[in-house]
């Protein structure tokens, strides 16, 4: 399978950088798939479960919140606020800021602290969804 430089940064550093053989992040639509020769695109990344296989056929998740994916003649890069792998994830702070999130939609105040809320729910929702499908519960 062909390959492809990816980069992958969060707010505060460096996810992953390396060859992949396939990308796929979390779309408004959707998710949208990456691999070797694809166009040039640009692409809004929401919260959800991004996953990228690696040139040694390990396939690697990551919980991602908002942000964004360029392909540029073949270089492809994503930037997004935060990406944490399954492990990293704490399912009690999670269930928290879930619950917070949840209880700002309900406090009906401005549109924007709504939409804010409602976009920490789905980080905070996606986080405990990869938590559970490759942690287990704990």
């Amino acid at each position: 399978m062909r390959l492809f430089p990816l980069a992958i940064y969060e707010s505060d550093g460096i996810f992953y950088e390396g060859d992949a053989q396939s990308l796929t992040v979390p779309a408004e639509d959707g998710e949208y798939g990456v691999q070797a020769l694809h166009e040039n695109v640009v692409v809004a990344i929401v919260p959800g479960i991004l996953r990228y296989t690696k040139d040694t056929d390990e396939v690697c998740y990551a919980s991602v919140s908002n942000g964004m994916l360029r392909v540029e003649d073949g270089d492809v890069l994503v930037l997004v606020e935060t990406a944490e792998h399954p492990e990293e994830i704490d399912v009690n702070r999670a269930k928290r800021k879930e619950e917070e999130a949840r209880e700002a939609m309900l406090a009906k105040r401005s549109l924007r602290e709504f939409q804010l809320a409602e976009m920490q729910l789905k980080r905070e929702m996606a986080r405990l969804k990869l938590k559970a499908d490759f942690d287990g519960p704990k």
